[in-house]
């Protein structure tokens, strides 16, 4: 199975996976790193090694979710591309977690990549838009 660990600044991947989880339940081989500024990027690199090692354990792979690109949770992620089996996507969100999580079991890694990145993209919504011409 695909792993998935969020990576963001501060507590913003911990709460996603809490809110997933108040939806759907408990998710296997899923992770959050969160990285604050008293935390230097030598041991955040760290933890993000050590929680991919445990996240990765299956072989699949690991998607890692980053909240936004050219910020320092997608730099030190970047770092892994070459020696791990890693796919990063920016722009994190509850809609594109609780895909990951369901789409993961039919996907190889870089299939769940493009899938995740297209139905984010159709996440964002205007209701605005929508309602137009109603009522």
């Amino acid at each position: 199975m695909i792993g998935i660990i969020i990576v963001t600044h501060s507590k913003l991947a911990q709460e996603l996976i809490a809110t997933a989880e108040m939806i759907i339940g408990p998710a296997p081989l899923l992770a959050a790193v969160g990285i604050d500024r008293e935390v230097s990027v030598d041991v955040a690199r760290e933890e993000l090694r050590q929680v991919l090692g445990v996240v990765g354990s299956d072989g699949d792979g690991v998607i890692i979710l980053t909240d936004m690109f050219g910020g320092t949770p997608t730099n030190i992620s970047a770092e892994f591309l070459q020696s791990q089996k890693v796919e990063i996507l920016t722009g994190v969100s509850l809609p594109m977690l609780l895909k990951s999580v369901s789409a993961r079991h039919g996907e190889n890694l870089e299939g769940l990549a493009v899938l995740l990145k297209e139905y984010a993209k159709n996440a964002i919504m205007r209701p605005a838009e929508m309602l137009k011409g109603v009522g």
